[in-house]
């Protein structure tokens, strides 16, 4: 039985990779069955012209039906291929999102000790503008993390970019539009 399912899939793949080869091999099996038909007729029979025209009429809805056959099997790998890499892209994405949830969550608290610890400094430093400036910054740059963040969690695809060869591609959010 495994003998067969393992024939079953050769069989499968060669009619997907070799859809041509097929048709072929249907129309010259079909063309030789006729003629070894027309070669029994004449010498049993004798034969007519309409006698050549009924068993050769086939022929060309033959050779129509395997073209059909070709782009049919050629179709369907195209469409095969393009939900593999829908599949491989949907994964990525999910993948994306688990580890930035994981990120944020290691991230965010923190985040929100800086945030608290920006507005105490603040309010101790109000007068001096200086620092105040300095402070922030530092805010700013917290604010810059959530949100990038959140842009990424929230992201339904991505790009890739190269930045240099020793950090090589990594993936950001597409400009919005």
């Amino acid at each position: 039985m495994k003998y067969f399912q393992m024939l079953r899939g050769y069989g499968i793949n060669f009619i997907a990779q070799y859809p041509a080869v097929l048709s072929g091999c249907i129309i010259y099996s079909y063309l030789f069955v006729s003629m070894v038909r027309l070669f029994i007729k004449v010498k049993v029979h004798g034969a007519a012209p309409g006698d050549i025209y009924d068993i050769f009429s086939a022929l060309p809805f033959m050779w129509l039906l395997a073209v059909s056959l070709v782009k049919i099997i050629e179709f369907r790998a195209k469409l095969h291929n393009q939900e593999k890499e829908l599949q491989v892209k949907n994964i990525q994405l999910t993948t994306m999102h688990e580890v930035v949830q994981g990120v944020q969550h290691q991230v965010n608290n923190p985040l929100a000790i800086i945030s608290l610890s920006v507005d105490q400094a603040k309010r101790s430093v109000e007068h001096d503008p200086v620092l105040l400036k300095k402070i922030e910054s530092i805010a700013n740059a917290a604010n810059q993390i959530t949100s990038a963040l959140q842009k990424f969690s929230e992201a339904e695809q991505y790009k890739y970019e190269h930045v240099d060869q020793r950090i090589g591609t990594i993936a950001s959010i597409p400009d919005e539009h």
